[in-house]
């Protein structure tokens, strides 16, 4: 698994955990140390935080023991899952784009613009000011 693919793993997990518990936050006891240093690295990356001590007291008291760390996404990891998610699936050519379509060729950065403009609800750090109307009229 490349480090791209590891490090959407960690996030997807640590945001899947983090609903489940209802309170958003993975604790110390959910994670296996590899994954552990794969949290600290995304942490240097402002994708993850970790609890404040206010935040691990009061995880303490709704676990009912003390928590040692917790970690979240931050706004970031969340929109850098949501992106990651979005990739392009490969899908075997068929020949023939159909009746009604035509195939288009973009290069890596149009459809990153693409994508980014597609997901522009769901960030939570919203694109540019203007850059999804430069992209819808583009297209």
């Amino acid at each position: 698994m490349r480090s791209g693919e590891r490090a959407l793993s960690v996030l997807e997990a640590l945001r899947e955990r983090g609903e489940a518990a209802g309170h958003g936050w993975r604790l110390d006891t959910e994670l296996l140390p590899p994954h552990l240093q794969q949290v600290n690295a995304l942490e240097n990356q402002a994708l993850v935080e970790f609890a404040s001590r206010e935040d691990r007291a009061e995880l303490s008291a709704l676990e009912g023991r003390p928590v040692r760390w917790a970690a979240r996404l931050t706004p970031y990891g969340h929109d850098t899952l949501a992106y990651g998610q979005s990739r392009p699936r490969a899908e075997p050519s068929s020949g023939n784009a159909g009746l009604n379509r035509q195939l288009v060729e973009l290069i890596p950065s149009q459809m990153a613009a693409l994508r980014v403009r597609d997901l522009a609800d769901q960030l939570r750090m919203p694109p540019a000011d203007g850059l999804a109307e430069q992209v819808r009229a583009a297209s």
